[in-house]
């Protein structure tokens, strides 16, 4: 009888044993075919964001021959451009130049870290309300912007890779009206959207004297001044 007890003890365990490594091949064969769903989504994202290079080419090209522009976005889309383009920026920054309390321009440390020189002086960044702003940015600022963040839409992570190529699209599209055989100085002043926003003070166009949805009289944005031209 004690014998008997414990084959079946035995047997019971054995078949346990069995059905314990059966389940955890399933399992790990049930993640594997997971993770290679996730890798294809993920290299089928990674595609999508790429930008061809001869296409890349043809917008620097074109971005090359402005003047300047005003773009039009909010603070942290500019800063996620600027990071990218010149090195450093904080979304409180209207000024490149050296600000000694770090406040509305980089101090000394953060100054030394531009990558690039954004030649941004004072009055070239005009605050408005909501976070939103305007950025008066030259032809050359504007292709290291382009490259930047055709460099950032293959990046591993892809809502970076996503939202570079989101920005990338919208100032490439302001590219792609522009004339290359047109007399230099058309592209002068020209305003370029950015961000989406439902907010009533940036759907439409400027408005004239009319009222916001506070029911107070406010203009879109200051009026930003034409920068004198400048040797770089």
């Amino acid at each position: 009888m004690f014998k008997s007890l414990v084959k079946t003890f035995v047997e019971q365990y054995t078949r346990n044993q069995q059905l314990g490594r059966e389940l955890r091949v399933q399992r790990e064969e049930q993640e594997r075919r997971w993770r290679e769903e996730d890798r294809a989504v993920l290299l089928a994202a990674l595609a999508e964001n790429r930008v061809a290079l001869d296409e890349h080419n043809r917008t620097l090209r074109r971005a090359a021959g402005v003047s300047y522009i005003t773009l039009r976005c909010h603070e942290d889309t500019w800063t996620f451009m600027a990071r990218a383009a010149f090195g450093v920026w904080e979304p409180n920054w209207t000024q490149s130049t050296r600000d000694p309390y770090d406040r509305i321009g980089p101090g000394v440390s953060k100054a030394g870290r531009f990558t690039a020189d954004p030649n941004l002086p004072p009055g070239r960044v005009t605050k408005a309300e909501g976070g939103m702003q305007d950025v008066l940015l030259s032809g050359q600022n504007l292709v290291l912007v382009l490259d930047a963040l055709h460099t950032a839409t293959t990046a591993e992570l892809s809502a970076t890779g996503a939202r570079s190529r989101t920005l990338y699209d919208r100032l490439a599209s302001f590219t792609a009206k522009l004339d290359p055989g047109a007399p230099p100085g058309r592209t002068t002043g020209i305003l370029c959207r950015i961000d989406d926003s439902l907010h009533t003070q940036y759907v439409g166009g400027r408005p004239s004297g009319g009222t916001t949805g506070r029911g107070t009289s406010a203009p879109l944005l200051r009026k930003v001044p034409s920068p004198a031209p400048a040797t770089r």
